[in-house]
């Protein structure tokens, strides 16, 4: 960061990101005190409605792609520069914090208004709200508004996939764009070629950034613990999700002798405490393992289980790490629907890749902790985000602020005004840092700058 930039970051306002947390907050308000702001619904509208009025409000000309993302543009002196590139999402998971993508969005917000404000960067300022990071209503993988600028394969199973109230992520996404556009809301029929159509049209020309920078809360406990103000995110821990259902056989509970029974639900319940032994085992090369969903039918009292569906996340930025641990997984599950003659089948998901973040970017954001005097912590993550996917296409980085007691996904989730207004001052700091070098070739390399 230059001098002639330096006093920039002072003029970020702190008390406006915050009372903008507060008031995007009461869309999708829950009893429980939290968040319910799911991916393409009315709620997810009006949120994104209310940003939309903020991007404009700090300069940004803001356009929404075939998808959702919505891109704010903020010209810079030099319009052939390459664009520097910054935001995150707004959509939650079910009764969540306030926090979440929210903080790095809103940031990005503030960063472009102070440098409208001062005249703009040399180079042109992109701010994006991406869409559906969550995976939270259809159960796919996370960000779907990143994957599609970024060209990834979004595949035929993805489409196709329903939330609880049975409807089609891709009729989801006509009826949101019918929401926000008042464009006619299709049929599942033509919803499906719609949506083809719509992600063709949604790419994102990544060669034209030199560099993308995401904030975000850690939504995890090591910055708090170990005493840190912010973290320097090195890689993003990629998931590998399974399906596994259980076939086993329904009958009465009270006639059926014990040892003739096959229990789907006990059967799973066995393979719930083997995931979690396993990915223990796998602990010290941060390995995690969860078991997060289960349905049991007919799920009354009287009748033994006959089928179960299981839904099982493991994740590491140790791509051999993870995989070893998969098969290790696989290997006991298999073997206790064998002991227990449950019938069982097995599908993947999801199977990512980690991502290691660009030396260059994050060399920058250290530069600028340094000149701010923060003691930052270099540091993976252990969840998935927007910039992990631009990072496979584009230069990028990721700066955190701690999660107080490391809660995230829960209406208790919180960070500070004081580690919020930094975390923004850190991120406008680094935008400036990227745009005041001048690259020879700023795509020679994706890990480079």
């Amino acid at each position: 960061m230059t001098d002639h930039y330096a006093h920039w970051t002072k003029q970020i306002d702190g008390a406006r990101i915050a009372h903008q947390i507060e008031q995007l907050s009461e869309i999708g308000r829950t009893p429980q005190g939290g968040v319910t702001r799911l991916a393409f619904t009315r709620e997810d509208a009006a949120g994104r409605a209310r940003l939309r009025e903020w991007m404009s409000a700090a300069g940004l000309q803001v356009q929404r792609d075939a998808v959702g993302n919505l891109i704010g543009v903020l010209r810079g002196k030099n319009p052939d520069a390459p664009i520097l590139a910054c935001g995150s999402h707004i959509d939650t998971v079910v009764n969540a914090g306030k926090y979440d993508g929210i903080v790095g969005m809103l940031c990005a917000v503030e960063c472009a208004r102070v440098i409208q404000a001062n005249g703009g960067l040399n180079a042109p300022l992109h701010v994006i709200n991406f869409a559906m990071e969550e995976s939270a209503r259809f159960g796919a993988g996370y960000g779907f508004g990143s994957r599609v600028m970024t060209g990834a394969e979004i595949s035929k199973q993805e489409l196709f996939a329903r939330d609880r109230s049975k409807v089609l992520l891709a009729r989801a996404l006509q009826e949101l764009k019918g929401w926000e556009t008042g464009a006619k809301i299709a049929t599942e029929r033509t919803a499906l070629a719609a949506a083809h159509k719509d992600i063709d049209a949604s790419r994102y020309d990544w060669t034209r950034v030199r560099a993308f920078l995401e904030l975000h809360i850690e939504q995890g406990p090591v910055l708090e613990r170990a005493g840190k103000p912010l973290g320097i995110v090195t890689a993003v821990a990629a998931p590998t999700r399974l399906q596994i259902i259980l076939n086993g056989e329904q009958n009465h509970s009270g006639t059926t002798p014990m040892p003739l029974r096959h229990d789907a639900l006990a059967a799973a319940a066995e393979m719930i405490l083997a995931v979690e032994r396993l990915a223990n085992e796998f602990a010290a090369q941060r390995v995690v393992g969860t078991v997060g969903m289960i349905q049991a039918e007919p799920n009354v009292m009287n009748s033994i289980p006959g089928r179960v569906e299981l839904r099982v996340d493991i994740r590491s930025a140790d791509a051999d790490a993870k995989r070893a641990c998969v098969q290790s997984i696989t290997r006991a599950l298999e073997w206790i629907a064998s002991k227990r003659g449950i019938g069982m089948e097995l599908e993947t998901l999801t199977d990512e890749t980690p991502i290691a973040f660009s030396d260059a970017v994050i060399q920058s954001i250290e530069r600028v902790c340094a000149a701010q005097n923060l003691d930052a912590l270099k540091m993976p993550s252990g969840a998935g985000h927007d910039a992990a996917h631009v990072a496979r296409v584009a230069p990028a980085g990721m700066i955190f602020i701690p999660s107080r007691g490391g809660i995230s996904h829960d209406p208790r989730e919180f960070s500070t005004p004081t580690e919020i207004t930094r975390g923004a001052r850190v991120l406008l700091g680094a935008l400036a840092a990227l745009d005041s070098t001048n690259p020879k070739d700023p795509r020679a390399d994706s890990r480079t700058i």
